[in-house]
């Protein structure tokens, strides 16, 4: 046996014993956070809780549903094969998740099992809804970037969130943000409620 032969071998091993490990168990931990808070979690028609919301879900189940009066409700699809930390993203497309319907609202993964589901006020327009998911999006996924941006005063990842937020790049602006961060105490999702703030700004 070569060692090339053996080396796949290993490899297959390791990676087959992980499909197992990840997949055994009858129940997975399901945390969904909302940029409106106490939206109801529905399951087959049922509410099993409000968000943000963490609770184990029986696996086998296609979807969640997350609707409140006042905002369009959105359904929320479920792995049902492989956990989703197989993939490091249980939303289909996209390395750390996509936009799946922006007619009813819009979701993605930043971490395994974990959603932001972005709701519409309804009667509200389809570029305010974009521009609010895409700033709150960009501060979630980036906050340990753009923290460092904070701390040189100045960076990349700073100047596209200060970009989005429709602000001019400059000292006040940055100062804006790192107030939102102070807020947050580093929690993403206190961070990202914070940031979307800066549109009204």
């Amino acid at each position: 046996m070569t060692k090339r032969t053996l080396l796949v071998g290993i490899v297959l091993s390791l990676f087959l014993g992980s499909c197992v490990t990840l997949m055994k168990g009858t129940k997975q931990l399901v945390t969904i956070n909302s940029n409106v808070e106490d939206a109801g979690v529905y399951l087959n028609g049922a509410q099993i809780g409000t968000t943000p919301f963490a609770s184990e879900i029986k696996k086998g189940n296609d979807a969640l549903t997350i609707k409140k009066e006042g905002y369009r409700s959105h359904t929320l699809s479920l792995s049902k094969s492989i956990e989703p930390i197989f993939f490091g993203n249980i939303i289909t497309g996209g390395t750390l998740g996509s936009i799946t319907d922006f007619a009813t609202g819009a979701a993605y993964s930043y971490s395994p099992s974990t959603y932001q589901v972005e709701l519409y006020k309804k009667g509200e327009g389809q570029e305010a809804f974009l521009d609010r998911y895409e700033l709150r999006k960009y501060a979630l996924l980036n906050m340990t970037d753009i923290s460092v941006d904070l701390g040189n005063n100045g960076g990349d990842h700073l100047q596209t969130l200060i970009t989005l937020a429709e602000l001019p790049y400059n000292q006040d602006s940055i100062d804006l943000v790192r107030s939102k961060f102070e807020i947050s105490n580093g929690n993403e999702i206190t961070f990202g409620k914070e940031v979307v703030k800066l549109l009204d700004a």
